[in-house]
């Protein structure tokens, strides 16, 4: 495993927060591959609906990644962490602490989500 691709990776799960914090939809696109799926609190859901509720309702006032182990196998890469959160959509908090299980892939030279799975755990 190359220690440059883990530390890209850890280094792009938190860019990925950011950019949902600042409602930034030109970097979501760019890191949330065409085929991106997650499940947790709101069901399971798609790129689509996933990047627009990210850009514009999903509020994340806060969040940390508690621990981050990333497994690199070639050109995909499984990033598993404990992650805490203060989030809302609208009147519906969201936030908590969560085990996140996130798939990455490399193409074209970078990385890209392409699931993710939130479980809570609080």
């Amino acid at each position: 495993m190359s220690d440059a691709f883990v530390h890209e990776l850890t280094g792009l799960a938190r860019t990925w927060m950011e950019a949902v914090q600042e409602h930034d939809r030109e970097r979501l696109e760019e890191l949330v591959a065409e085929e991106f799926t997650v499940a947790g609190p709101l069901g399971e859901i798609g790129r689509a609906e996933w990047l627009e509720t990210a850009a514009t309702t999903y509020e994340l006032d806060e969040f940390v990644y508690e621990e981050i182990e990333v497994e690199v196998y070639g050109t995909a890469a499984v990033l598993s962490s404990r992650y805490r959160a203060v989030a809302r959509i609208g009147d519906q908090e969201l936030g908590g602490d969560f085990l996140l299980t996130d798939v990455w892939v490399r193409r074209d030279g970078r990385w890209q989500v392409v699931r993710r799975h939130a479980t809570r755990t609080d």
